[in-house]
């Protein structure tokens, strides 16, 4: 009977948490319905690019400098080597030839000078500065000179 006395409060206390549960699904809690999933989103249709509009006649090519200001360090077979002049050294003759009356010697340029760069040359023209080129001999310093030129 003791044992009866000590089980009995415990029983209690789950029979009426028995109830309590059971009471919430009939007291008018219930639980949402389970809500459908979102529908995917739409899938837009691959569409190709509208091309660009034709023009009737195409950019200018960028014109090319007809005049060049010697800078630290330059020399006429540098400035023929550039893109932008020549493209190639061996036309420094061509420049020199164009600007005597502003060089005395072609192995010195004084800084500032501002030098006239032919344009319209011929190949005959191109091969008699190539020729002169190759006849000239090209500038050495002299033996101890001071000459830093950074590298462009």
């Amino acid at each position: 009977m003791t044992r009866l006395k000590k089980v009995l409060p415990w029983m209690a206390v789950l029979a009426a948490l028995g109830l309590l549960g059971g009471c919430a699904n009939l007291c008018g809690v219930e639980k949402a319905p389970p809500q459908a999933p979102p529908p995917p989103p739409a899938v837009k249709k691959w569409s190709p690019p509208k091309p660009a509009p034709v023009t009737e006649k195409p950019a200018p090519a960028p014109a090319l400098p007809t005049t060049y200001t010697v800078e630290k360090c330059d020399d006429l077979w540098s400035i023929s080597a550039k893109p932008q002049i020549y493209n190639d050294p061996w036309l420094w003759c061509l420049i020199y030839n164009a600007n005597k009356d502003k060089i005395k010697d072609p192995n010195k340029l004084k800084v500032g000078t501002v030098l006239t760069v032919p344009r319209s040359i011929s190949d005959a023209d191109k091969a008699d500065a190539r020729k002169c080129s190759m006849k000239f001999p090209k500038y050495m310093p002299p033996k101890g000179a001071k000459r830093y030129c950074p590298p462009k």
